[in-house]
């Protein structure tokens, strides 16, 4: 590309965004002063007992969502139903963080989850996120999941569906896709993949990740995939699982791994050596 196609192709990428993209400054800026609204010890800047005035906090979200073309129809309404789901999301987050004390033996309190669990931190951003996306904000949600993944490591799309008392345990390398259906009391751990069997932009919109029903365990390192695929209440899903098809309640499943001994075993020749 030569220096003139260059600069000719950045001018039209900056004319074309124009107006529709909001600052990611603003947005981060009202990212943190929510959680520290809703969780004053999360604060960096305050002390617990100076308040966030919650009005100016939703001056802050309306001159954001009028800032670009947010597709958010009449931002009075929205900003004014956004801050009513407040309590509600509130009493969603404690749930959560009960969860995951109650979850692990080593949280010695509610208090400890929320102040330095990453699974918390990522739930939390989540949970705001789908607030706002099921009020049509557009952009916005997906920068704060991603505000999250990156601190977290753990990407949960804001369109997920998630039910109440989610446990995340330790959580590097977690990814809840955009039609993830998880019930209540569920809990994952690291390196759980909840996606899709097929990522072709004609299926965008369309059911392509699984549903975890109520109370479902999800060990390291599984993999659940596709649209169809159910895993029914009260199932186990073993670490390193791969699991593309439907699994009935009380369901338990598991990675066999096999022991080969290479002097005794007579199809040693097919046991591959791995290097990595």
């Amino acid at each position: 590309m030569t220096r003139n196609e260059f600069i000719r192709n950045r001018g039209q990428f900056l004319q074309s965004v124009k107006g529709k993209v909001p600052s990611k400054k603003e947005i981060n800026n009202f990212l943190n002063e929510l959680i520290e609204y809703l969780f004053p010890v999360l604060s960096e800047s305050r002390t617990t007992e100076e308040e966030i005035d919650i009005d100016e906090l939703m001056v802050l979200l309306h001159a954001i969502l009028k800032s670009y073309d947010s597709k958010s129809g009449d931002i009075d309404r929205t900003v004014s139903r956004f801050r009513d789901s407040l309590p509600d999301l509130y009493d969603l987050l404690i749930a959560d963080a009960i969860a995951i004390y109650e979850g692990d033996p080593a949280a010695t309190s509610v208090e400890e989850v929320v102040l330095s669990y990453p699974g918390f931190y990522a739930i939390l951003v989540y949970r705001i996120a789908h607030e706002l996306d099921n009020l049509s904000v557009a952009v916005i949600p997906r920068m704060l999941t991603e505000f999250s993944h990156g601190k977290t490591g753990i990407d949960i799309h804001p369109k997920a569906q998630i039910g109440k008392s989610f446990c995340i345990d330790h959580g590097t390398g977690i990814v809840v896709g955009e039609t993830t259906v998880i019930g209540d009391s569920v809990k994952i751990y690291q390196g759980v993949t909840l996606g899709a069997t097929s990522v072709a932009k004609e299926h965008s919109g369309k059911k392509r990740h699984p549903t975890i029903e109520d109370h479902v365990i999800i060990y390291s390192g599984a993999t659940v995939l596709g649209g169809q695929t159910i895993v029914g209440y009260h199932s186990i899903i073993g670490g390193n699982v791969w699991l593309t098809h439907s699994v009935d309640p009380y369901s338990v499943v598991l990675d066999q791994s096999r022991v080969h001994l290479r002097n005794n075993d007579p199809n040693r020749d097919e046991i591959i050596d791995y290097v990595i």
